[in-house]
């Protein structure tokens, strides 16, 4: 399986589990995932309106709004960091026009173990909105670092799910191997 392939067959079993995930599973997916892999789901799922707003605030800080928050124009952001800018913005304005679903995850930035505005001055944070600081209000609270996730949940994919991830990797090194460049 080459790399194209390889690639093609990722983002299906990727793209399948994220299409039918529960609010509650993309929230995990988005707080546990390695965000230097996966710019493409991670696309899809801001793309989509029934994230729920908790999620997409947590995708905003995740991906690194609070040190993309010193920069006054897309010219003052480094030619390497110009798509993660560009779409920090794009969660940031759909946050703001109320794109996003509630489906009563609640989030707060300031309070849990991952990126957020905690980690910045205030200067530093001038640039963002007042309403990307606060809390989501929610009736169900997700915590997405609980012990009782990491028997059941790597990098916010269900087991079954990355062990079939897995066995497609073995499978593209083992091509690769007998298909030397």
């Amino acid at each position: 399986m080459n790399e194209q392939e390889y690639e093609a067959t990722k983002w299906a079993l990727l793209h399948a589990h994220l299409v039918q995930a529960t609010p509650e599973q993309r929230h995990l997916y988005v707080a546990r995932s390695n965000y230097g892999d996966n710019q493409r789901a991670l696309a899809w799922l801001a793309d989509q309106p029934d994230l729920d707003r908790a999620t997409a605030l947590m995708l905003f800080w995740s991906v690194g709004a609070g040190a993309h928050a010193q920069y006054e124009t897309l010219d003052d952001v480094p030619d390497y960091d110009r798509d993660t800018h560009q779409f920090i913005g794009l969660v940031q304005q759909r946050f703001l026009d109320g794109f996003y679903a509630d489906h009563g995850i609640a989030f707060d930035p300031t309070r849990w173990d991952g990126a957020g505005p905690n980690e910045h001055s205030a200067a530093e944070l001038q640039r963002v909105p007042a309403q990307m600081l606060q809390a989501v209000d929610g009736a169900h609270q997700i915590d997405p670092f609980d012990e009782a996730y990491d028997e059941d949940y790597d990098d916010g994919l269900p087991m079954a799910l990355v062990e079939q991830l897995y066995e497609l990797a073995d499978v593209h090194i083992a091509w690769e191997e007998a298909n030397p460049r």
